[in-house]
């Protein structure tokens, strides 16, 4: 009995002290769910008119993750005005450190294709 008593505080003194490493560690990024949070705090995600589902991807040997994020919006003025409009697209890919949580770059881009009738 008290073997088994001493056994399962070992267990569960070992899984407090991960579990708190893994507390203070907050900044690194574990999942793709934390990557979305860190681009929508940073006003860095596309979601509203999205033109497809965000695209996050890990690359261990970098040990960093990406995601692209893209909006369509259709545009009548501009180089569209004189055609049926334009639908621009606008993308943005963010590569985020895994151990810091830090963005190591960004990218942005619209692209506009004329609306053919």
């Amino acid at each position: 009995m008290i073997f088994k008593c001493l056994l399962i505080l070992i267990i569960l003194s070992i899984t407090n002290s991960s579990f708190a490493q893994t507390i203070s560690s907050s900044n690194k990024i574990t999942d793709s769910i934390h990557v979305v949070e860190l681009a929508k705090k940073e006003k860095l995600f596309l979601y509203n008119n999205a033109a497809s589902p965000p695209v996050v991807s890990f690359n261990k040997y970098k040990n960093e993750w990406k995601l692209v994020s893209t909006e369509t919006n259709n545009v009548t003025g501009g180089d569209c005005k004189n055609s049926n409009g334009c639908i621009a697209n606008h993308y943005i890919v963010l590569i985020i450190d895994a151990e810091t949580g830090t963005i190591k770059s960004k990218q942005e881009k619209t692209t506009l294709q004329a609306i053919l009738e």
